[in-house]
């Protein structure tokens, strides 16, 4: 059968997406089978038409997601890879094969699709999010994987230069700020720069 095509299966933004449902602060977005509805209605775009039952399998995603974190963690922390973790999206990328066929149903034009065995969607969603951790933690793309550091994020992100800390602009700016008040409380009221002064002193500094 045709995957939904939205289901892209190279990119690793489903493994980061997924990671992402468990911040360091607020809701956990797969908490129950109503808020996985809603985290997979909003990415229809990267994961396609999920079935009406896809959302009762929440208990999976969340095991699939612990595994992912696990192996995003071992990257950013320079640890061997957990096997529990290689072994489930192992598993659940291997329980829906893929494979690239010729269409010719235009001779003169034929196009290559994608297919996969018979599986519901559902099924299918594991399985791309489990490809798309083993391509992210197998790939290049590992040695630009971060987990950024801002106080109340911990977000994974793929670094777009090599000296990249933080996910955005806000977050270094949220962290820079906090490192500013520690610094004043450090310092006591005696010793402790001007609230301007520490103001310029963020202004300065760079993402």
């Amino acid at each position: 059968m045709d995957p939904d095509p939205r289901l892209d299966r190279s990119s690793s933004n489903l493994a980061l997406e997924l990671a992402r449902t468990r911040p360091a602060r607020g809701t956990d977005r797969l908490a129950s089978a109503g808020e996985l509805a809603r985290w997979l209605e909003e990415r229809r775009e990267l994961v396609g038409d999920p079935e009406a039952d896809t959302a009762l399998r929440v208990v999976e995603f969340r095991a699939l997601r612990e595994a992912v974190t696990d192996l995003l963690e071992a990257v950013v922390e320079g640890r061997p890879a957990p096997p529990d973790a290689v072994r489930r999206v192992n598993e659940l990328s291997a329980a829906v094969p893929t494979w690239l066929r010729l269409d010719a149903t235009d001779p003169r034009r034929p196009v290559s699709r994608r297919s996969t065995a018979s599986a519901g969607r559902a099924s299918q969603i594991l399985a791309a999010v489990a490809t798309s951790t083993i391509e992210l933690v197998g790939g290049n793309d590992r040695e630009r994987l971060r987990r950024c550091p801002a106080p109340g994020c911990g977000r994974f992100f793929l670094a777009g230069r090599r000296a990249a800390v933080w996910c955005s602009a806000a977050c270094g700016n949220r962290a820079r700020v906090a490192r500013h008040h520690a610094r004043r409380r450090a310092a006591g009221p005696s010793g402790a720069p001007s609230t301007d002064e520490g103001a310029d002193a963020t202004r300065r500094e760079h993402v």
